[in-house]
Protein backbone atom coordinates (compact mmCIF):
# COMPACT_ATOMS: atom_id res chain seq x y z
CA UNK A 1 0.00 0.00 0.00
CA UNK A 2 1.89 3.34 -1.09
CA UNK A 3 1.84 6.32 1.51
CA UNK A 4 2.03 9.77 0.54
CA UNK A 5 4.70 12.42 2.62
CA UNK A 6 3.21 15.71 1.89
CA UNK A 7 4.77 19.28 2.85
CA UNK A 8 3.71 22.59 2.81
CA UNK A 9 5.96 23.72 0.80
CA UNK A 10 4.78 21.32 -2.39
CA UNK A 11 7.04 18.87 -2.26
CA UNK A 12 6.02 15.33 -2.32
CA UNK A 13 7.32 11.49 -1.59
CA UNK A 14 6.23 8.58 -2.06
CA UNK A 15 6.60 5.43 -0.28
CA UNK A 16 5.15 1.93 1.46
CA UNK A 17 2.86 2.00 4.53
CA UNK A 18 3.27 0.71 7.60
CA UNK A 19 1.92 0.78 10.99
CA UNK A 20 -1.68 1.91 11.27
CA UNK A 21 -1.82 2.06 7.57
CA UNK A 22 -5.10 3.56 7.00
CA UNK A 23 -3.91 6.32 9.48
CA UNK A 24 -3.42 9.60 8.45
CA UNK A 25 -1.97 12.55 9.98
CA UNK A 26 -0.57 15.96 10.17
CA UNK A 27 2.08 18.17 12.47
CA UNK A 28 5.49 19.77 11.61
CA UNK A 29 7.49 17.48 10.45
CA UNK A 30 11.57 16.87 11.98
CA UNK A 31 14.51 14.51 11.73
CA UNK A 32 16.32 12.78 14.71
CA UNK A 33 19.66 12.00 13.82
CA UNK A 34 20.00 9.13 16.31
CA UNK A 35 21.46 5.93 15.56
CA UNK A 36 19.59 3.65 18.05
CA UNK A 37 16.49 4.79 20.43
CA UNK A 38 13.78 4.62 17.70
CA UNK A 39 11.42 3.75 20.41
CA UNK A 40 11.73 5.94 23.25
CA UNK A 41 12.09 8.84 20.43
CA UNK A 42 8.37 7.82 19.40
CA UNK A 43 7.63 7.89 23.07
CA UNK A 44 8.73 10.93 24.20
CA UNK A 45 5.82 13.43 25.02
CA UNK A 46 7.98 16.62 23.13
CA UNK A 47 7.07 14.77 19.83
CA UNK A 48 3.37 15.87 20.16
CA UNK A 49 1.30 16.07 17.23
CA UNK A 50 4.82 15.82 14.69
CA UNK A 51 6.23 13.35 12.20
CA UNK A 52 9.38 12.21 13.02
CA UNK A 53 11.77 11.21 10.21
CA UNK A 54 14.87 8.95 11.30
CA UNK A 55 18.26 9.73 9.41
CA UNK A 56 19.51 6.07 10.39
CA UNK A 57 18.73 4.39 7.35
CA UNK A 58 17.88 0.88 8.98
CA UNK A 59 14.96 1.22 11.94
CA UNK A 60 13.02 -1.24 14.21
CA UNK A 61 15.90 -4.34 13.94
CA UNK A 62 15.95 -4.49 17.65
CA UNK A 63 12.08 -5.01 17.48
CA UNK A 64 9.68 -2.90 20.57
CA UNK A 65 10.71 -3.83 24.79
CA UNK A 66 7.66 -2.57 26.38
CA UNK A 67 9.89 -1.58 29.45
CA UNK A 68 11.09 1.89 28.20
CA UNK A 69 8.18 3.63 26.93
CA UNK A 70 8.61 6.57 27.83
CA UNK A 71 5.23 7.51 28.12
CA UNK A 72 1.84 5.43 28.72
CA UNK A 73 0.23 6.94 24.76
CA UNK A 74 1.93 7.80 21.70
CA UNK A 75 1.51 11.29 20.93
CA UNK A 76 3.56 11.43 18.01
CA UNK A 77 1.95 11.69 14.27
CA UNK A 78 3.86 9.44 12.12
CA UNK A 79 6.67 7.66 11.66
CA UNK A 80 9.34 8.16 8.35
CA UNK A 81 12.11 5.59 7.61
CA UNK A 82 14.03 4.97 4.85
CA UNK A 83 14.08 1.33 5.71
CA UNK A 84 11.97 -0.57 7.97
CA UNK A 85 13.44 -4.13 9.34
CA UNK A 86 11.73 -7.22 8.21
CA UNK A 87 11.94 -8.96 11.80
CA UNK A 88 13.60 -8.10 15.24
CA UNK A 89 16.18 -9.97 17.09
CA UNK A 90 16.81 -8.73 20.33
CA UNK A 91 16.22 -10.68 23.77
CA UNK A 92 14.22 -8.20 25.28
CA UNK A 93 11.73 -7.87 21.95
CA UNK A 94 7.81 -7.98 22.48
CA UNK A 95 6.77 -7.08 19.50
CA UNK A 96 7.71 -5.02 15.70
CA UNK A 97 8.07 -1.61 15.40
CA UNK A 98 5.41 -2.44 12.81
CA UNK A 99 2.96 -3.96 15.36
CA UNK A 100 3.71 -1.66 17.90
CA UNK A 101 2.31 1.19 15.66
CA UNK A 102 -0.77 -0.70 14.46
CA UNK A 103 -1.54 -1.43 18.16
CA UNK A 104 -1.14 2.61 18.64
CA UNK A 105 -2.67 3.78 15.84
CA UNK A 106 0.38 5.36 14.02
CA UNK A 107 0.74 5.75 10.49
CA UNK A 108 4.39 4.99 8.76
CA UNK A 109 6.10 5.34 5.41
CA UNK A 110 9.09 3.63 4.63
CA UNK A 111 10.99 3.27 1.42
CA UNK A 112 11.67 7.05 0.88
CA UNK A 113 15.11 8.89 0.80
CA UNK A 114 15.18 10.42 4.23
CA UNK A 115 18.79 11.96 3.29
CA UNK A 116 17.07 13.38 0.74
CA UNK A 117 14.29 14.61 3.01
CA UNK A 118 16.93 15.93 6.18
CA UNK A 119 18.53 18.40 3.69
CA UNK A 120 15.72 19.59 2.65
CA UNK A 121 14.53 20.56 5.72
CA UNK A 122 17.99 21.67 6.47
CA UNK A 123 17.32 24.15 3.82
CA UNK A 124 13.72 25.26 4.29
CA UNK A 125 13.64 24.58 7.84
CA UNK A 126 10.81 22.69 10.41
CA UNK A 127 7.66 22.85 8.54
CA UNK A 128 4.14 21.39 8.37
CA UNK A 129 3.68 18.35 6.32
CA UNK A 130 0.83 15.58 5.91
CA UNK A 131 1.11 11.62 5.94
CA UNK A 132 -1.89 10.06 4.08
CA UNK A 133 -3.49 7.64 1.93
CA UNK A 134 -3.79 9.35 -1.30
CA UNK A 135 -2.28 12.54 -2.99
CA UNK A 136 -3.13 15.66 -1.30
CA UNK A 137 -4.70 18.17 -3.83
CA UNK A 138 -5.53 21.17 -0.93
CA UNK A 139 -2.68 20.83 1.52
CA UNK A 140 -4.77 23.66 4.13
CA UNK A 141 -7.69 21.78 3.86
CA UNK A 142 -6.66 18.55 4.78
CA UNK A 143 -4.14 19.21 7.67
CA UNK A 144 -6.90 21.32 9.22
CA UNK A 145 -9.48 18.34 8.90
CA UNK A 146 -6.71 15.60 10.66
CA UNK A 147 -7.19 15.57 14.24
CA UNK A 148 -4.39 16.55 16.57
CA UNK A 149 -3.27 14.62 19.73
CA UNK A 150 -3.47 15.79 23.68
CA UNK A 151 -1.74 15.67 26.69
CA UNK A 152 -3.15 15.08 29.70
CA UNK A 153 -1.34 15.01 32.87
CA UNK A 154 -2.21 13.67 36.06
CA UNK A 155 -1.28 13.76 39.54
CA UNK A 156 1.07 10.54 40.23
CA UNK A 157 1.46 9.42 44.50
CA UNK A 158 5.16 9.25 45.77
CA UNK A 159 7.20 6.67 43.51
CA UNK A 160 9.32 5.43 46.38
CA UNK A 161 9.62 6.11 50.06
CA UNK A 162 13.02 6.41 51.63
CA UNK A 163 12.26 7.94 55.04
CA UNK A 164 14.81 11.49 55.51
CA UNK A 165 15.63 11.27 51.46
CA UNK A 166 14.66 13.95 49.19
CA UNK A 167 11.34 14.73 48.17
CA UNK A 168 10.79 16.38 44.36
CA UNK A 169 7.77 17.41 42.55
CA UNK A 170 7.61 17.15 38.96
CA UNK A 171 5.12 19.52 37.28
CA UNK A 172 4.10 17.47 34.48
CA UNK A 173 4.37 19.26 30.95
CA UNK A 174 4.83 16.20 28.75
CA UNK A 175 7.63 14.15 31.35
CA UNK A 176 9.72 11.49 30.06
CA UNK A 177 9.21 8.44 32.57
CA UNK A 178 13.27 8.43 32.71
CA UNK A 179 13.49 11.54 34.75
CA UNK A 180 11.26 10.41 37.23
CA UNK A 181 13.34 6.76 36.83
CA UNK A 182 16.65 8.77 37.36
CA UNK A 183 15.54 10.51 40.57
CA UNK A 184 14.46 7.45 42.10
CA UNK A 185 17.58 5.80 41.43
CA UNK A 186 19.27 8.10 43.51
CA UNK A 187 17.21 7.77 46.66
CA UNK A 188 14.88 10.73 45.97
CA UNK A 189 10.63 10.59 46.38
CA UNK A 190 8.96 11.51 43.64
CA UNK A 191 5.36 13.26 43.16
CA UNK A 192 4.19 14.05 39.86
CA UNK A 193 1.42 17.23 39.44
CA UNK A 194 -0.23 18.60 36.05
CA UNK A 195 1.43 22.55 35.11
CA UNK A 196 -2.48 23.67 36.09
CA UNK A 197 -1.61 22.80 40.09
CA UNK A 198 -1.74 25.55 42.53
CA UNK A 199 0.76 26.59 45.19
CA UNK A 200 -1.34 25.65 47.56
CA UNK A 201 -1.57 22.07 46.18
CA UNK A 202 1.90 21.92 45.75
CA UNK A 203 2.92 22.97 49.25
CA UNK A 204 0.89 20.26 50.57
CA UNK A 205 3.09 17.57 48.56
CA UNK A 206 5.91 19.40 50.96
CA UNK A 207 8.39 18.91 48.33
CA UNK A 208 11.93 19.46 49.29
CA UNK A 209 12.61 20.80 45.53
CA UNK A 210 10.81 21.27 42.15
CA UNK A 211 11.70 20.22 38.94
CA UNK A 212 9.85 21.69 35.61
CA UNK A 213 9.71 18.83 32.99
CA UNK A 214 9.94 18.76 29.20
CA UNK A 215 7.31 19.23 26.85
CA UNK A 216 6.28 19.61 23.74
CA UNK A 217 5.45 22.82 22.00
CA UNK A 218 6.44 26.90 21.68
CA UNK A 219 7.27 27.76 25.71
CA UNK A 220 5.31 31.06 24.86
CA UNK A 221 2.18 29.17 25.07
CA UNK A 222 2.85 28.21 29.11
CA UNK A 223 2.61 31.95 29.71
CA UNK A 224 0.33 31.28 32.76
CA UNK A 225 2.51 28.96 34.72
CA UNK A 226 5.00 31.98 34.78
CA UNK A 227 4.14 33.73 38.16
CA UNK A 228 3.83 30.01 39.76
CA UNK A 229 7.28 29.77 38.84
CA UNK A 230 8.29 32.51 40.29
CA UNK A 231 6.46 31.60 43.00
CA UNK A 232 7.59 28.02 43.71
CA UNK A 233 11.20 29.73 43.08
CA UNK A 234 10.84 31.55 46.27
CA UNK A 235 10.12 28.40 48.38
CA UNK A 236 11.94 25.65 47.25
CA UNK A 237 14.70 24.64 45.15
CA UNK A 238 13.74 24.54 41.44
CA UNK A 239 15.44 22.97 38.22
CA UNK A 240 14.38 22.78 34.68
CA UNK A 241 14.75 20.44 32.06
CA UNK A 242 14.06 21.27 28.42
CA UNK A 243 10.94 22.80 28.26
CA UNK A 244 11.18 23.63 31.59
CA UNK A 245 14.68 25.48 31.08
CA UNK A 246 12.94 27.82 28.25
CA UNK A 247 9.78 28.20 31.76
CA UNK A 248 12.55 29.54 33.89
CA UNK A 249 14.10 31.88 30.99
CA UNK A 250 10.46 33.13 30.45
CA UNK A 251 9.60 33.31 34.31
CA UNK A 252 12.67 36.05 34.87
CA UNK A 253 11.98 37.78 31.49
CA UNK A 254 13.76 36.50 28.75
CA UNK A 255 12.57 35.48 25.36
CA UNK A 256 12.79 32.48 23.46
CA UNK A 257 12.91 32.40 19.57
CA UNK A 258 12.12 29.10 17.20
CA UNK A 259 15.31 26.96 15.85
CA UNK A 260 15.34 26.47 11.99
CA UNK A 261 14.88 22.79 12.60
CA UNK A 262 15.37 21.93 15.62
CA UNK A 263 18.13 19.85 17.78
CA UNK A 264 16.87 16.02 17.51
CA UNK A 265 19.45 13.74 18.29
CA UNK A 266 22.40 12.02 20.63
CA UNK A 267 25.41 14.21 19.85
CA UNK A 268 24.77 17.39 20.96
CA UNK A 269 28.22 18.59 22.45
CA UNK A 270 27.68 20.90 25.39
CA UNK A 271 30.56 22.97 27.26
CA UNK A 272 29.93 24.38 31.61
CA UNK A 273 31.34 27.71 31.04
CA UNK A 274 32.35 27.33 34.63
CA UNK A 275 34.67 24.05 34.59
CA UNK A 276 35.58 23.81 30.71
CA UNK A 277 34.07 20.64 30.51
CA UNK A 278 32.41 19.28 27.36
CA UNK A 279 30.09 16.43 27.67
CA UNK A 280 27.59 14.56 24.95
CA UNK A 281 24.18 15.17 25.04
CA UNK A 282 20.41 13.81 23.98
CA UNK A 283 18.39 16.78 22.92
CA UNK A 284 14.82 17.16 21.42
CA UNK A 285 13.29 20.78 20.84
CA UNK A 286 12.23 23.49 18.44
CA UNK A 287 13.04 26.51 20.49
CA UNK A 288 15.87 27.49 21.91
CA UNK A 289 16.43 30.69 25.09
CA UNK A 290 17.73 34.21 23.18
CA UNK A 291 21.20 34.29 24.57
CA UNK A 292 20.62 38.44 23.80
CA UNK A 293 17.47 38.52 26.02
CA UNK A 294 19.05 37.24 29.46
CA UNK A 295 21.67 40.46 29.72
CA UNK A 296 18.45 42.61 30.83
CA UNK A 297 17.40 39.08 33.24
CA UNK A 298 19.05 38.21 36.79
CA UNK A 299 19.79 35.16 34.91
CA UNK A 300 22.77 33.84 34.08
CA UNK A 301 24.54 31.24 31.66
CA UNK A 302 26.17 27.98 32.70
CA UNK A 303 26.25 26.33 29.19
CA UNK A 304 25.95 26.38 25.52
CA UNK A 305 25.79 24.05 22.86
CA UNK A 306 29.22 24.02 20.58
CA UNK A 307 27.42 23.63 17.35
CA UNK A 308 25.49 26.61 17.22
CA UNK A 309 26.37 28.60 20.61
CA UNK A 310 22.58 27.72 21.99
CA UNK A 311 21.87 28.51 25.39
CA UNK A 312 22.03 24.85 27.52
CA UNK A 313 22.53 26.02 30.65
CA UNK A 314 21.00 29.09 33.32
CA UNK A 315 21.13 29.45 36.96
CA UNK A 316 19.79 32.51 39.12
CA UNK A 317 22.59 33.53 41.58
CA UNK A 318 21.27 34.03 44.83
CA UNK A 319 18.30 31.48 44.71
CA UNK A 320 18.72 27.26 44.23
CA UNK A 321 17.57 27.46 40.51
CA UNK A 322 18.92 25.99 37.84
CA UNK A 323 18.33 24.20 34.04
CA UNK A 324 19.15 22.63 31.41
CA UNK A 325 18.43 23.03 27.55
CA UNK A 326 19.28 19.08 27.15
CA UNK A 327 18.02 15.46 28.32
CA UNK A 328 19.76 14.74 31.29
CA UNK A 329 18.05 11.73 31.75
CA UNK A 330 19.24 10.36 28.48
CA UNK A 331 17.07 7.44 27.53
CA UNK A 332 17.75 7.14 24.75
CA UNK A 333 21.16 8.68 24.49
CA UNK A 334 25.14 8.92 26.71
CA UNK A 335 24.42 9.39 29.93
CA UNK A 336 27.21 11.40 31.50
CA UNK A 337 24.73 14.26 31.03
CA UNK A 338 23.19 12.89 34.49
CA UNK A 339 25.46 14.81 36.82
CA UNK A 340 22.54 17.47 36.38
CA UNK A 341 20.74 15.79 38.26
CA UNK A 342 23.30 14.67 41.23
CA UNK A 343 24.04 18.54 41.08
CA UNK A 344 20.63 19.04 41.80
CA UNK A 345 19.93 16.34 44.55
CA UNK A 346 23.32 17.65 46.05
CA UNK A 347 21.94 20.98 46.26
CA UNK A 348 18.62 20.94 47.98
CA UNK A 349 19.80 18.24 50.46
CA UNK A 350 22.55 20.84 51.33
CA UNK A 351 19.66 23.42 51.75
CA UNK A 352 17.20 21.01 53.59
CA UNK A 353 20.08 20.32 56.21
CA UNK A 354 21.04 24.00 56.60
CA UNK A 355 17.08 25.25 57.05
CA UNK A 356 16.78 22.04 60.23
Amino acid sequence: MQKYLTLADGTQWIGTAFGDRSAEGAGNLVFNTGMLGYQETITDPSYLNQLIAFTYPLIGNYGIDPTVNQATTIGTQAVIVHELADFSDHYSSRATLDSFLFTHHVPGIQGIDTRELTIHLRHTGTQLAIISNQPVTNFQLKAASLPTKQLTPQPVPVQATHGSQPHIVILDFGEKTAITQELVARGCQVSVVPPTSSFKLIAAYHPDGMLLSNGPGDPEAQAAVLPLIRQLAAHYPLAGICLGHQLIALAYGAKTYQLTFGHHGLNHPVQNLATGQVIMTAQNHDFAVDPASIAKTPLQVTAIELNDGSVEGLTLPGQTVMSVQFHPEAHPGPTEAGQFFDHFIHTLTQEVVANA
